[in-house]
């Protein structure tokens, strides 16, 4: 391969996420960091997505029909409660390693791994249908660490 195209290569590879972070222990954390927030913002983009679909559905619902109505509420509930979870689990990772140097990033890999996990848990429940129909958004890739 030509030295330039192994640049370009390498500066492809760089910006790949799916490439680990390199560095010290702080710029490892900033860089995983960075992927979390991106991770987050997904999430909140297919959360939006779900409460657009249960809203819609329930102005659409025949008169007297609750059941869509009351989904928003056990939906907004499920939500909170997972970020109370995934904060106490992470809490507890964080913990657990507080000895050690890579507490952050072992507490960063735990709250990217919950944020995916939750994001495809939305898009199973909330953003496709039982039938042939596309999804509202595209199934997430899997929760896997970076």
């Amino acid at each position: 391969m030509p030295f330039l195209a192994v640049l370009a290569f390498a500066g492809a590879v760089a910006s790949d996420p799916a490439v680990a972070c390199d560095g010290n222990t702080r710029e490892m954390e900033v860089c995983f960091g960075k992927r979390l927030a991106k991770h987050e913002a997904t999430l909140a983009t297919y959360v939006s997505a779900a409460r657009d679909r249960i809203v819609r559905e329930a102005a659409e619902a025949p008169s007297g029909f609750s059941s869509i109505e009351n989904a928003l509420g056990g939906f907004d509930a499920a939500q909170a409660a997972w970020s109370t979870f995934r904060n106490a689990e992470c809490g507890a990772v964080y913990d657990y390693w507080s000895m050690g140097s890579i507490r952050g990033l072992k507490s960063l890999r735990c709250r990217t791994i919950l944020t995916r996990q939750r994001t495809h848990t939305i898009w199973t429940h909330w953003l496709r249908y039982e039938d042939s129909s596309p999804p509202i958004l595209p199934e997430p890739p899997p929760a896997t660490w970076p």
